[in-house]
């Protein structure tokens, strides 16, 4: 497989669609929620010929040149259809049952699998669909977004065809009592054919509200299924979002995601993404500190094995004085695996007062394992505090030391440093339930414990 974008593979099914798009796009805009509001039809359109102009994305640009896109450009994907068994979508997610659920199986809301009733005041949690039938207006702002400037065709594309989705709201001052459990389930459907999904998340945060929001991806199924997600994200003054993202895709699942946040005076921004498993993990995570004050928080870590794919591009824009950002991204790869890493902190003129780090640290277990880092900077203020670092390296040769000298065994030792290397990403996240359930998931995915069992 050519893991460079597949420049020289000709004209593919995605390609193809480009050349289409546009007849493509009329033939189902009436059928794509909100077909009645002209400007969200205004939008689409706007959105589509953003995604013409801008075309797929290639190893040609910058960008993508280390995203071997063609395990999505190089596949006939169709609309996702029903699944054919969605019974064992909640057993298999690593959230607890006492959270509040919403479950979207193959880009479908499902309410019988869905549990968030009995809402405390102030927070309202509803399908795309829904929140169009009952408030459009709200939605404009979002979903008319001007997303040109942007340089994500993926996002232009999700917000042309987006047919789900899901609205959070969570109104001054009110707080959603037990964290809210996003699940983004696959499978096959009858057809048996390679299926994409593309949906919309819109978090709307008003002055002083709080959220805990976990978004997760669970793939299954034999078929390749691509899930192409674009969130936007509102935090007004004084308000905060912690938001895991867990991304468990099947040996064929694909996920390309944009994240666009605003954040108000004083607002905080906690992301934390994990990533077990997938053939290509696309993630662009763009954070703009609007007003004074604003904090974000930005931790990642992805383990990446055989020929999977994980892929982090991250932009955090300073464009008012005294934000804080604090930044680390963690990788453990193994046999061919890649892992991409690209981080910008952008401090604006005026942004005076701002304090910033920005570190990305690789564990590599094999010489096949392919890793490219790229934290940088922009700094346009004088008055700043800004660090930042990469690391690329293996298992400690004086720590293996050690624990050998100490009688413990190869396969252990190397166990307990690659657990160790990862495990400081998870005990950052404070949701103790998640944290255990990730500590397990980090253990099973570990080399060693695949060989164990396989």
């Amino acid at each position: 497989m050519d893991r460079g974008g597949g420049e020289g593979g000709g004209v593919t099914p995605i390609l193809q669609q480009g050349v289409d798009f546009a007849a493509r796009f009329a033939a189902a805009k009436d059928r794509l929620p909100g077909a009645g509001l002209p400007w969200l039809a205004s939008a689409r359109e706007k959105a589509s010929t953003d995604f013409e102009r801008q075309g797929p994305p290639r190893s040609r640009r910058a960008d993508w040149r280390f995203t071997p896109v063609d395990a999505v450009l190089g596949t006939d994907f169709e609309p996702a259809g029903r699944p054919k068994s969605h019974s064992g979508f909640a057993g298999k997610a690593l959230c607890p049952l006492t959270f509040h659920r919403l479950v979207l199986g193959n880009g479908r809301l499902l309410p019988e699998r869905s549990r968030y009733c009995d809402l405390p005041a102030g927070v309202s949690v509803s399908s795309l669909a829904q929140a169009l039938q009952d408030d459009p207006g709200s939605l404009r702002e979002d979903l008319g977004r001007d997303l040109s400037a942007e340089g994500l065709p993926f996002a232009c594309l999700a917000a042309a065809l987006f047919g789900e989705g899901v609205v959070v709201r969570v109104a001054r001052g009110a707080r959603l009592d037990r964290p809210l459990h996003l699940l983004l389930a696959c499978d096959d459907t009858e057809s048996g054919r390679p299926q994409m999904a593309h949906l919309r998340l819109v978090i709307i945060l008003e002055p002083g509200a709080s959220l805990e929001l976990i978004e997760e991806s669970l793939g299954g199924g034999r078929a390749p299924f691509w899930t192409n997600l674009l969130t936007t994200v509102r935090i007004g003054a004084g308000a905060g979002l912690k938001h895991y993202r867990l991304q468990r895709e099947n040996a064929l699942g694909s996920q390309t995601s944009a994240t666009l946040v605003e954040l108000g005076r004083g607002s905080r921004y906690e992301s934390h993404a994990f990533s077990f498993g997938g053939a290509l993990l696309r993630a662009d995570l763009r954070v703009r500190l609007a007003a004074e004050g604003a904090q974000c928080s930005l931790n990642g870590l992805c383990l990446v094995r055989g020929t999977e794919t994980a892929d982090h591009h991250t932009v955090v824009e300073h464009a008012a004085a005294g934000g804080i950002t604090r930044e680390l991204y963690k990788a453990i790869l193994d046999e061919r695996g890649r892992f991409v890493f690209d981080g910008m902190v952008h401090v604006k003129p005026g942004a005076q007062k701002t304090d910033a780090s920005l570190y990305n640290k690789n564990l590599l277990l094999c010489d096949d394992a392919d890793v490219h880092s790229n934290p940088e900077f922009r700094i346009f203020a004088d008055d700043v505090s800004c660090k930042h670092g990469g690391a690329i390296g293996r298992l400690s040769s004086e720590a293996m030391f050690y624990l050998r000298s100490r009688g413990i065994g190869a396969s252990d030792a190397r166990r307990m440093l690659v657990y160790a290397f990862g495990s400081e990403m998870i005990e950052r996240v404070s949701l103790e339930p998640l944290r255990e359930s990730l500590m397990a998931a980090l253990h099973a995915r570990m080399p060693e414990a695949a060989e164990e069992t396989a």
